[in-house]
C-alpha cells in the first residue's frame, strides 16, 4: 500500500511540475538567451545614395557581428538564425574618411520585435573607411574548356552581359584589363547554362585578387549551346477521297530528307518535316509543287538546301462536269417546310475514268441540310453531292444553293390563295 501511495505522490509531483513549467512558459513568458554568430553587415544605400555622392566603402564592408538575443522562448523558437540581419544605413555618410556607424538588427517577418532585445553584441558600432569612388568598365571573356560527347559540338558562349562595371579607388582599378570566367563542357551532350563567377586580370594576364575592387555584379549568366545533327525525312500529309486515292496517285519528294542541327532534346522530338497537306482531289494528272523547307523551331538546316519539289502523277482518273437539278431537302425543323430555290447547278465529278464515263447525270443528287435554320426566310446553304452506285467518284470543289424556309401556315395560305 505504501508503495502505491508513493507512486501516486511521485506522479502527482511530476504533473504539478509540468503544470508550473507550462504556466511560467506560456503565461509569465520569462526571457531566455539565444546566441547568433557571424552575422554579415549589410550596407543599405551603398550602391545608390553613397555612390551618387561619389563615395564608396573601402574597408569594413566585410564586418560580422555576434549577438546574444533575449526574449520569450516561444518567440526565439520562431526565428531562423540565418534570417537575422544587421543593416547599416549609409545615408549619413557625406565625406571620405573613417566613419563609425550604428546598425539595426532586422528580424524575420512575423516575429514580435518589441519582445526581443539585444542582451550583448560583439560590437555596437561598425567602423568603415570611406574613400572617393572611381568606376571602370572592362570586357568579359568566357573560356570554354573540354569537348562534348562524340557527334556533338559546342557553339560560341552566350553571356547576359559583355562588360562589367567595377567600383574602387583609382589605383586599384587602373591595372584591371578584363574579367574572365571558365566553363567546362567536357563529355556532355547537353547545353551548359548557369550563373558563373569570374576573376579579374591585369594587362599581363595575371589574376587580380583585390577585395577593394567592387564589381556591380558577382555572377554572369552563361549559356554554351551544345548541339548535334539529325537527318529527318520530308513529308506531305495526303487527304484521299473517292476516286482520288494513292492507288491512282504517285508522288516523289526531292530532296527526300535534310540534316538538322540543334540541341539533342529538341531533335529527339522531331521525326519529320511536313511540307504541306495535299488533297488528292485537287491534283491534276501531272503536277509539280514547290515548297520552302522551314526548319522546326530552335533548329537549323545544315546545308544550302532550302527548297523542296513534290511531283505528282495521276493515272486512270478523269473529270467531267454535269448539270444537277435533283435536290433533296433534309433535317427541316418541325413546323417548317424547306425548299430549294436554285433550279440547277454545274458540278464537276472526279474519279476512275470507267465510272465517270458511265454516269448519265440521273445518279447525282444535291443534298441540302436545313438543320441550321430556325426562322422563316431565304438563305444560301452548302450542298453535299451524292453519286449513287459509284464508289470511286466524288464531287470536286464546294457548292451552294439558294433555299427558302417557310412555316407550315405560310405554305397552306399560299395553296388556298388567302
Amino acid at each position: 500500500m505504501n508503495k502505491k501511495r508513493k507512486a501516486v505522490r511521485i506522479a502527482a509531483s511530476i504533473v504539478a511540475a509540468i503544470a508550473i513549467w507550462l504556466y511560467v512558459d506560456t503565461v509569465r513568458q520569462p526571457s531566455v538567451p539565444m546566441k547568433v554568430k557571424n552575422i554579415p553587415v549589410e550596407f543599405y544605400g551603398e550602391s545608390t545614395t553613397l555612390a551618387d555622392r561619389g563615395l564608396m566603402i573601402l574597408s569594413g564592408y566585410d564586418t560580422t557581428i555576434d549577438l546574444t538575443l533575449k526574449g520569450p522562448r516561444r518567440q526565439l523558437w520562431q526565428i531562423d538564425k540565418d534570417d537575422i540581419r544587421v543593416v547599416v544605413d549609409t545615408g549619413s555618410i557625406t565625406e571620405a574618411g573613417t566613419q563609425s556607424l550604428t546598425y539595426q538588427v532586422v528580424y524575420p517577418d512575423g516575429v514580435a520585435k518589441n519582445s526581443i532585445s539585444v542582451d550583448w553584441a560583439s560590437a555596437y558600432r561598425v567602423t568603415v573607411t570611406v574613400g572617393e569612388l572611381f568606376s571602370k568598365t572592362v570586357p568579359i571573356r568566357c573560356e570554354v574548356t573540354g569537348t562534348p560527347k562524340k557527334n556533338f559540338y559546342a557553339e560560341d558562349p552566350i553571356l547576359d552581359m559583355d562588360s562589367l562595371l567595377l567600383h574602387g579607388q583609382r589605383d586599384d582599378l587602373v591595372n584591371v584589363s578584363y574579367a574572365k570566367l571558365t566553363v567546362d563542357i567536357n563529355g556532355t551532350d547537353k547545353s551548359y547554362e548557369n550563373a558563373v563567377g569570374f576573376t579579374l586580370y591585369d594587362y599581363n594576364d595575371i589574376a587580380i585578387n583585390n577585395d577593394a575592387i567592387r564589381p556591380a555584379a558577382k555572377l554572369v549568366q552563361v549559356k554554351v549551346p551544345v548541339k548535334t545533327t539529325k537527318e529527318v525525312p520530308l513529308e506531305i500529309i495526303v487527304r484521299e477521297s473517292a476516286g482520288s486515292t494513292l492507288e491512282q496517285t504517285k508522288y516523289t519528294i526531292s530532296p527526300r530528307s535534310v540534316t538538322l542541327a540543334g540541341e539533342k532534346e529538341v531533335l529527339d522530338g522531331i521525326s519529320a518535316i511536313t511540307l504541306d497537306t495535299v488533297y488528292l482531289q485537287d491534283i491534276s494528272q501531272s503536277q509539280t509543287m514547290y515548297y520552302e523547307i522551314i526548319a522546326p523551331e530552335n533548329t537549323e538546316i545544315v546545308s544550302n538546301i532550302k527548297n523542296a519539289t513534290v511531283k505528282f502523277t495521276v493515272t486512270g482518273v478523269m473529270e467531267k462536269t454535269f448539270t444537277v437539278s435533283r435536290f433533296l431537302v433534309e433535317r427541316v425543323k418541325e413546323g417548317f417546310t424547306g425548299q430549294c430555290v436554285t433550279e440547277s447547278i454545274q458540278v464537276t465529278l472526279r474519279g476512275l475514268a470507267a465510272e465517270i464515263n458511265a454516269i448519265t447525270g440521273e445518279e447525282i443528287v444535291a443534298v441540302i441540310d436545313f438543320s441550321s435554320l430556325s426562322s422563316a426566310g431565304e438563305y444560301t446553304l452548302p450542298v453535299n453531292i451524292v453519286v449513287s452506285g459509284y464508289e470511286n467518284v466524288s464531287a470536286k470543289g464546294n457548292y451552294q444553293v439558294n433555299v427558302r424556309l417557310d412555316t407550315n401556315g405560310t405554305i397552306e395560305s399560299e395553296r388556298t390563295g388567302t
